[in-house]
Order: structure tokens, then C-alpha cells, then sequence
């Protein structure tokens, strides 16, 4: 589908606030009023006209009737899902279902078999983890060998997903293509 077909089809032109600068002019969503792209940057949706993601278009999401998946995308990445889709450890979409996969999902978001000795974390409170590591002595950074680093990891048990699951329906899809959207914004 041409990009001009697929914005007549989705798509408005509409005036937009960004950072306190002179209104721009932006594509936003006839479905929900949501962000596409700037006006002059059309090329930019041009994988969602290729893969004809023409209902339900948010911005990120949106399902595609060519070819009966739902879409999750951001700038870095895009995903089409479908019944029979699966989710597991280590996916993009994959969102722990409990306290205790969130933090096996957290050491390995920043575990580095490289370059750290250990990875661990420690409980700081209020739905926070602390990750840490030890850096190696294969560290190329000289002066970082042997010393701990680390950073906040925040969770909210409400937030909590599925952990690894199969889509059983569209519906299902709709929601991981949602994860998906989250997963590499």
C-alpha cells in the first residue's frame, strides 16, 4: 500500500506542542487521536503501509487485516502477533507474572557473562531492586576491574504480565504486540 493511500486511510493532519517550540504540524490517528509522525517525515511510516496496519492504529500498536496480526513497534523494532504466538524468558514482549521472575528478569537484562564476575540484587524497598555486579579482570576498563557497579530496578507487582504464555486469541495477539510496544520503547 502507498504511504499516501495508507495516511487518507488512518490518518489527519493536526497541529502539535512539542518542547515548548512553535506548534508542528503531525499525523495523528483517527482511531485514537495518537501520534504517527511529523508532517514531511511520511517515509517514516512506510513499514506500517507495507504491512497494511490499518485498524485500530495507535501510536505503537495496531492490527493489520492482510495479514491477521497485530503489530507492536517503536523506532527500534517491530513484531507481528498471531494466535499460536508464544512468549517466553527473553523476548521483547515477555513481562514477568510474579516477584520472582521480575527479578530473574532484571539479573539478566544485566548480567554480562563477559565481563562481570557475579550479578546479583538487593531488596531497597517500595517495589525497588538494586542490581549489581562485579566487574572481571577481563574488563577492558582497567580501572573498573574488581569494582561493583549497579542501578535501581523499578517494579510494580500491578504491572505484572504473564510471564511466558501462548495467544490463544486475537485478543491474546492484541496484547502481546501491547507488551511488545512496551518491551522496546
Amino acid at each position: 500500500m502507498e504511504v499516501s493511500d495508507f495516511l487518507e486511510q488512518v490518518a489527519y493532519k493536526s497541529e502539535m506542542l512539542i518542547m515548548d517550540d512553535a506548534p508542528t504540524e503531525v499525523w495523528k490517528s483517527k482511531f485514537d487521536d495518537s501520534y504517527l509522525s511529523h508532517v514531511g517525515l511520511e517515509c517514516d511510516l512506510k513499514f506500517l503501509a507495507d504491512r497494511e496496519i490499518t485498524q485500530e492504529l495507535t501510536h505503537g500498536v495496531g492490527f493489520s487485516p492482510k495479514d491477521g496480526k497485530w503489530y507492536g513497534w517503536s523506532h527500534r523494532a517491530i513484531c507481528g502477533f498471531h494466535i499460536g504466538s508464544t512468549c517466553k524468558k527473553g523476548d521483547c514482549h515477555y513481562r514477568a507474572s510474579n516477584e520472582d521472575e521480575e527479578i530473574d528478569a532484571a539479573i539478566a537484562f544485566w548480567r554480562d557473562d563477559e565481563f562481570h564476575e557475579k550479578t546479583w540484587v538487593e531488596d531497597v524497598g517500595d517495589g525497588k531492586i538494586e542490581v549489581k555486579w562485579l566487574y572481571n579482570d577481563l574488563t577492558p576498563n582497567e580501572k573498573i576491574r574488581g569494582t561493583v557497579c549497579g542501578t535501581t530496578w523499578n517494579y510494580n507487582p500491578s504491572e505484572f504480565g504473564r510471564g511466558e504464555w501462548t495467544a490463544e486469541t486475537l485478543e491474546d495477539a492484541k496484547q502481546m504486540a501491547i507488551d511488545f510496544n512496551k518491551g522496546v520503547s
